[in-house]
């Protein structure tokens, strides 16, 4: 399934660039940093026959003056019901959504201006639901952030195996961040990337919904660079400082290096 959703999701992309380009000239030169996730609009986990919602998250985005993103999705486990832009830019967007059997790529440009907010939903996407556990067969195939500018943003995503794309050119990190958790939902096991403009000790710190203390990962001191591989990012098994396996529910966790400290939060699906 992952080289045909990246067939058919490259096929697209030429057209999505016309689309864009058509809209506001973008040419695809590096602009700041965003990152884009896919997230479950509902914590309560749908069953089969029902319909799954999600929503296509960003953060960082910096006057974004269009999108386009591909998710490729298992059609044995889910039937694509409908997507649509979900209101980031202000005076609304003109949307274009592509569809195949097992992929599907929402195009959309800003009618006037620029999104005024860093952080929000893109996109929402709904599914039937034909088998178990759906949300595992989602994945990011192809994002593209541009601006009004002509250029377009350097964007960060995670692949079906959560390996995040390599920030562009490869260059140290300009500033430090945390990325979103792959998975997410997640059962029993999830990994939380990260970089690191400066070397810094770096601890994670994982809360129940409740504000209790679960967890506390020390991951030590740690040097510049990219930790966004399964091999490099923080893991989590699921347990609390027990070793106990902990409930499905709601969880946040606090990632600090150095001065720098950012929350994210998690769910588990049993």
């Amino acid at each position: 399934m992952k080289n045909r959703g990246f067939e058919l999701s490259n096929n697209k992309v030429l057209f999505s660039v016309l689309i864009l380009a058509f809209c506001f000239g973008m040419t695809l030169t590096s602009y700041g940093q965003a990152v884009v996730s896919i997230q479950p609009a509902t914590l309560a986990a749908p069953k089969v026959g029902e319909q799954l919602t999600v929503n296509v998250a960003i953060t960082g985005g910096k006057a974004v003056a269009g999108y386009q993103v591909s998710v490729a999705f298992d059609p044995a486990v889910l039937s694509y019901v409908s997507a649509t832009d979900a209101g980031y830019f202000p005076s609304g967007a003109y949307t274009v959504p592509l569809q195949s059997d097992q992929d599907i790529t929402l195009v959309a440009a800003a009618l006037e201006g620029t999104a005024t907010e860093t952080i929000g939903t893109l996109a929402t996407l709904t599914f039937e639901v034909l088998r178990p556990n759906p949300f595992r067969s989602l994945q990011l195939t192809d994002v593209i952030l541009a601006n009004a500018d002509a250029t377009a943003q350097a964007v960060q995503w995670a692949d079906a195996h959560g390996n995040w794309n390599e920030p562009i050119n490869g260059a140290p990190p300009e500033e430090t961040v945390m990325l979103p958790n792959y998975p997410n939902p997640f059962n029993p096991e999830t990994w939380i990337p990260y970089r690191l403009a400066a070397p810094a000790e770096v601890t994670l710190t994982i809360y129940s919904a409740d504000g209790k203390l679960v967890r506390t990962l020390v991951l030590g001191h740690q040097a510049t660079g990219v930790y966004q591989s399964k091999d490099r990012a923080a893991y989590w098994d699921g347990r609390n400082g027990l070793g106990e396996h902990v409930a499905s529910g709601l969880y946040f966790y606090t990632f600090t290096a150095g001065d720098f400290t950012a929350t994210g939060k998690m769910l588990i699906l049993k």
